[in-house]
C-alpha cells in the first residue's frame, strides 16, 4: 500500500485515520476490504470459501496482483505507442508502489519518446531515476546533461587508469608492447561497450561524450581520451547503429585510419583511401578538422604513421630517393603534424591545418636515411673503426648532428619519428648503431620530457634485449648515460625501476645498487614511486641469482644479490611511504 496516497488512492495513512477516529473497527475494516477489493461479484462467493482455508486476503490479493502484472509486462511489448502513451498516463500515478513501478516502467521503456512531466518526475526522484532502465536513463539524459555526466565519469576515469595500469604493471606477461593490444580487442573493452550501452543510438548522447573527451583532452592533455574518441566511434561501427555513424563526419576516416593501425602500416591504397577521406572531412564544418586531429593524436594512430614514415624510409634509402619526391611521406607528415598539433588547434580553436615545416623531408628525414645506410654497412663490415664514428654515421658529421638534435627539441613531429626510429634500432637489436645514436637523445629528452607511453615502449624494446645488460658498456650506456640523466622527471623514475625489474639478474650488483641509489625516491614522487622502489629492494633482495661477470675471487657481499648477510642491498633502505 506504500506510495497509494501519492497515486490519490487511499493507503496506509487513510486506513490509519479511518481506524482512530472509527467506533466499530469490524466495521469499518469490512468497509474498507469492499471499497479497495478486487469488484468482481463472482468473487464474492469464493472469499469465505478461501476464508476456510486459511488463506489470508493480503496473500490472495497478492497473487492475483502478481498474475496480473506478469501478464500486462508480457503484453506492453507488443503494444501500439499510442496505447503504451494511454497506459503510461493511467499508471505514472502508481510509480511509487513498488508493487506497480515494474508495469509503469515496462510502458516507458517501449516509449520512444516520454513525456516531459513523467521525466522531470523521475529526475527529481534518486530511488525512481535509479531503478529506471537504460533506455528510459537515455531520454532523461538528453535533458539533464549533468546526469549524464554523473554517470559517465566513473567510467572515463575507469578507462584513464585501465591504461596507466597497464603502462605502470611489472607482471611477466606485461613485457610485451603498448600497442600489442588490437584494435578490435580494445574496443570491446567492457568500459568501451558500456559507453555505447549508455548511448545506444542517441546522436544527442554521443556528441555529449565527444564534448566531454574533447574537453577533458584540453584540460589534462591525456592522449588516452584521444584512444577512446576513436575507440567510441569504431565500437558504434561494430554495432551498426547508422544514427551515428552515418552521421559522424569523421567515421570513414577513422575507419580507414582503424584498418591501417590493425594492419601496422599505411602505404599505397590506404594513403590514397585517408587523403580523400580527410579532403572529404574539412570540407565540412570546420571543426571537425578539430575531431580529426584528436583521432590523429591517438598514440595507436602515432605509433602507426611514424612507423609507416620510418618503412617507407628505409625503401626510399635502398633507391636512392630523397624524402621530399615522395607524395606519400608528404600526406603521412600532414597527418602525423596534425595529430601532435591536436592540442594546440583545440585549445586556440584554431581549426587549420599548420604547415609541415620543410625541413623535415629536406634535411631531417634524409639525416635518418643516413643512419639506415651506416647501418646496414655497419651490420656488413662488422662494425666502424672507433676514429669514424663520429663522421662515419653522418655524411656531414657533427654540423648534421646538431641539426638533428635541434629539430628534435624545436619540433613534435621531428622528435616523434627520431624516437620511432631509435625504438626500431632497439627492436632490431642494433647495438652499434645505438650506441652511436642513443648520446644524440639525452639533450632532447632533457628538453622535450618522454611521456608514459614513450618510456614504456623503451622498456618493453630493452627488455627484449636484457642478454646484453651482462655487459657493463651496454648498462652505462642505458642507465647512467640515458636514463638516469632524466629521473629529474618522475614518469622517468618509474620506469627505470621498471626496466631494473626486468634485467636486474643479468647486471652487475655494484651497477644494480648505484641504480636504486640514484632513484632512491624523495617526498616529491608519489607513493606509488615508493612503493615500486620498497619492492624492487625486496625483489631483488630475496632473489639468489649469479651476478652476471662475476669471479670466484670477488667478496661474497658483490658475488651474489642476497646472497649473504652481507648483501650490499642492506645499505639501500626502501623509503617509508
Amino acid at each position: 500500500m506504500a506510495g497509494f496516497e501519492r497515486a490519490g488512492l487511499p493507503g496506509i495513512e487513510h486506513l490509519r485515520q479511518a481506524l482512530s477516529n472509527s467506533s466499530d473497527l469490524a466495521a469499518t475494516i469490512e468497509s474498507f476490504q469492499h471499497d479497495n477489493g478486487i469488484l468482481l461479484p463472482s468473487l464474492q462467493s469464493a472469499l469465505p470459501f478461501l476464508d476456510l482455508h486459511g488463506v489470508r486476503r493480503l496473500d490472495f490479493h497478492s497473487s492475483v496482483m502478481e498474475h496480473l502484472r506478469e501478464s500486462v509486462l508480457e503484453k506492453v511489448k507488443d503494444l501500439s505507442t499510442q496505447k503504451l502513451e494511454e497506459i503510461l498516463e493511467q499508471s505514472f500515478p502508481f510509480i511509487h508502489v513498488k508493487e506497480l513501478r515494474p508495469v509503469v516502467v515496462a510502458v516507458m521503456k517501449h516509449l520512444p519518446k516520454i513525456n516531459d512531466e513523467c521525466l522531470e518526475h523521475i529526475a527529481n526522484d534518486a530511488k525512481l531515476y535509479e531503478d529506471c532502465p537504460i533506455e528510459v536513463k537515455r531520454q532523461i539524459w538528453s535533458k539533464h546533461h549533468h546526469l549524464f555526466g554523473d554517470a559517465v565519469g566513473p567510467l572515463l576515469n575507469q578507462y584513464i587508469e585501465a591504461k596507466y595500469t597497464l603502462l605502470h604493471s611489472t607482471e611477466a606477461h606485461n613485457s610485451h608492447s603498448f600497442f600489442s593490444v588490437p584494435s578490435k580487442t580494445r574496443r570491446q573493452h567492457a568500459i568501451v561497450q558500456g559507453l555505447a550501452k549508455m548511448i545506444g543510438k542517441s546522436l544527442s548522447l554521443y556528441n555529449l561524450v565527444l564534448q566531454f573527451l574533447r574537453t577533458l583532452f584540453l584540460r589534462a592533455n591525456e592522449v588516452h581520451y584521444c584512444t577512446l574518441r576513436s575507440e567510441l566511434l569504431m565500437a558504434v561501427h561494430d554495432l551498426e547503429v547508422k544514427d551515428i555513424k552515418d552521421v559522424d563526419p569523421c567515421h570513414k576516416f577513422t575507419w580507414c585510419l582503424d584498418a591501417c593501425i590493425r594492419e601496422k602500416s599505411i602505404e599505397g591504397k590506404r594513403v590514397r583511401e585517408l587523403q580523400g577521406f580527410l579532403e572529404m572531412a574539412k570540407n565540412g564544418e570546420e571543426r571537425v578538422l578539430g575531431d580529426i586531429a584528436m583521432i590523429l593524436c591517438d598514440p595507436f594512430a602515432i605509433n602507426t604513421i611514424a612507423k609507416s614514415i620510418i618503412k617507407l624510409l628505409h625503401r626510399l634509402a635502398n633507391t636512392d630517393t630523397l624524402p621530399r619526391t615522395s607524395e606519400d611521406i608528404t600526406f603521412l607528415l600532414r597527418l602525423l603534424n596534425l595529430g601532435v598539433s591536436a592540442w594546440d588547434m583545440i585549445e586556440k580553436q584554431a581549426f587549420k591545418e599548420i604547415p609541415v615545416n620543410d625541413e623535415l623531408a629536406s634535411k631531417f628525414l634524409p639525416f635518418i636515411m643516413s643512419l639506415m645506410v651506416d647501418s646496414s654497412l655497419n651490420t656488413l663490415n662488422g662494425k666502424v673503426p672507433e676514429d669514424d664514428i663520429e663522421e662515419g654515421l653522418v655524411s656531414d658529421g657533427r654540423h648534421l648532428a646538431h641539426h638533428f638534435m635541434h629539430m628534435m627539441v624545436s619540433n613534435k613531429v621531428a622528435f616523434k619519428l627520431a624516437w620511432c626510429f631509435m625504438l626500431h634500432l632497439l627492436h632490431q637489436k642494433d647495438k652499434a648503431a645505438v650506441f652511436h645514436a642513443l648520446p644524440w637523445y639525452v639533450s632532447p629528452c632533457q628538453a622535450h620530457p618522454l611521456d608514459e607511453i614513450e618510456l614504456h615502449i623503451l622498456v618493453t624494446a630493452l627488455v627484449g634485449m636484457q642478454e646484453e645488460f651482462n655487459q657493463s658498456e651496454f648498462c652505462d650506456l642505458i642507465f647512467d648515460n640515458f636514463l638516469l640523466g632524466l629521473t629529474s622527471q618522475t614518469f622517468a623514475v618509474r620506469h627505470t625501476l621498471r626496466l631494473l625489474w626486468y634485467v636486474y639478474p643479468k647486471m652487475d650488483s655494484h651497477k644494480v645498487i648505484h641504480i636504486l641509489t640514484s632513484t632512491q625516491p624523495t617526498s616529491e614522487h608519489p607513493d606509488t614511486i615508493h612503493e615500486l622502489h620498497a619492492l624492487l629492494v625486496d625483489r631483488i633482495a630475496n632473489s639468489n641469482p649469479s651476478t652476471p661477470g662475476s669471479s670466484q675471487d670477488q667478496p661474497s657481499s658483490v658475488s651474489s644479490l642476497g646472497s649473504s648477510s652481507h648483501s650490499p642491498l642492506e645499505y639501500i633502505q626502501p623509503s617509508s611511504t
